[in-house]
């Protein structure tokens, strides 16, 4: 086979390392390459009509969506694409800012369309396809209380939710009601630890939130949040206030805060995993210490071996409960979850679709971006047992 009859197509940002790791798995296996389309192109009132590969020997097209660009421009198109489906009062938006931490509500609205979109062409234009992940399994991942909801219906352990916050006034009285002091608001459509605050209150009635989005405040208007590397610890409660109000405008929601276990090298450091599971099947695991509450790598934090932390019996509580989550999306090949280990459980902090991007991370000697040119391979070959554990 030719680099140009590979049937697959992956949707995203050109050039990203997500992409060019996977080209280089297919290219060690003599596979070719994936034709590769830009979400922005997809935007465009002029996109021509979709053309997706084809090997013309009647072997699947095969599809994955990847994550988008880190784009201002991108993010703009798409809160305004958002902002015109939901018909939010009527009123254009102006002055958008696609390097804060805003409008993520409508964002998703957009890139929800632009997805649906993608996919209603690929069957016009190739007849079935066989998806990496399909596009309502991504979407259900990415709205995050959505996906918490899924997954404690099927029995999967995740933290208590206090419910959906619509202000600092109502996360005060959501705690009062649950009898609760720490909590973690995450905003609903966040993603890499956006939009994440880890909320403390005490007797005494002074209060902490440790996040990642600055909060600016202008005279006269909503504060503004930007994502940052660093952590901003916040106790005045003015900022606190702007920064849940902020939030919650976007749509948010509280868990209780579970404890992470305890790892050496640090005081107060913490860990938990991000574990990639493939065809339903926990693959290659990293764990994350951290100093503060959020251990997120891309912030800076440790990596380390898990088995060097844990014993058999939570290894094998992690396994068993990624396990379970991965079956909620059983059409999904490839997912990442954040889950935090216990001896006698494992409770899932999150799913994510996109959530292939870890390096350095290996099982079997391979990567994720291995075991997904492996699905390609297979695709090819039409193996129906490969196929029945990738699709449940």
């Amino acid at each position: 086979m030719t680099p140009r009859d590979l049937p697959l197509a992956v949707f995203g940002a050109p050039g990203h390392r997500r992409l060019l790791r996977l080209q280089r798995a297919l290219h060690a296996r003599g596979l070719g390459r994936a034709a590769a389309f830009d979400y922005a192109e997809r935007l465009a009132p002029s996109a021509p009509p979709l053309a997706l590969p084809s090997s013309g020997d009647g072997a699947p097209t095969m599809v994955k969506l990847d994550a988008p660009a880190a784009d201002a421009a991108l993010y703009e198109r798409l809160v305004r694409r958002g902002h015109r489906l939901l018909g939010r009062d009527g009123a254009p938006l102006a002055g958008i800012d696609g390097h804060a931490l805003a409008h993520r509500d409508l964002w998703f609205a957009g890139f929800a369309d632009l997805l649906r979109a993608i996919a209603r062409d690929a069957e016009a234009a190739a007849g079935p396809i066989r998806w990496l992940n399909p596009v309502e399994d991504i979407l259900r991942m990415g709205d995050k209380w959505a996906c918490r909801e899924a997954l404690a219906a099927a029995g999967v352990v995740v933290p208590p939710a206090l419910g959906r916050v619509r202000s600092y006034a109502h996360l005060r009285a959501l705690l009062a009601a649950h009898g609760c002091d720490r909590v973690f608001v995450k905003a609903r459509f966040g993603s890499a630890a956006a939009g994440v605050v880890a909320y403390r209150r005490h007797r005494d009635g002074r209060e902490l939130a440790w996040t990642t989005a600055e909060v600016v405040e202008a005279d006269g208007a909503q504060a503004r949040l930007f994502n940052r590397l660093s952590p901003q610890r916040y106790t005045a409660r003015r900022k606190i206030e702007a920064l849940i109000d902020a939030l919650a405008a976007q749509d948010c929601y509280a868990e209780v805060w579970i404890p992470k276990p305890r790892a050496a090298g640090g005081a107060g450091a913490c860990f938990d995993l991000r574990v990639i599971a493939f065809a339903g099947m926990p693959r290659q695991r990293t764990a994350r210490i951290a100093p503060a509450p959020v251990t997120n790598l891309h912030l800076g934090n440790r990596r380390a071996d898990p088995r060097s932390l844990l014993d058999d019996a939570t290894w094998a509580a992690v396994d068993a409960g990624v396990r379970a989550a991965a079956r909620v999306f059983p059409g999904s090949a490839m997912i990442g979850f954040d889950v935090i280990p216990g001896r006698d459980r494992c409770v899932v902090l999150e799913a994510n679709a996109f959530g292939d991007d870890v390096q350095h991370a290996r099982c079997d000697g391979a990567e994720p971006a291995d075991d997904q040119a492996d699905w390609v391979r297979a695709g090819l070959a039409r193996a129906p047992a490969h196929e029945a554990r990738a699709h449940g």
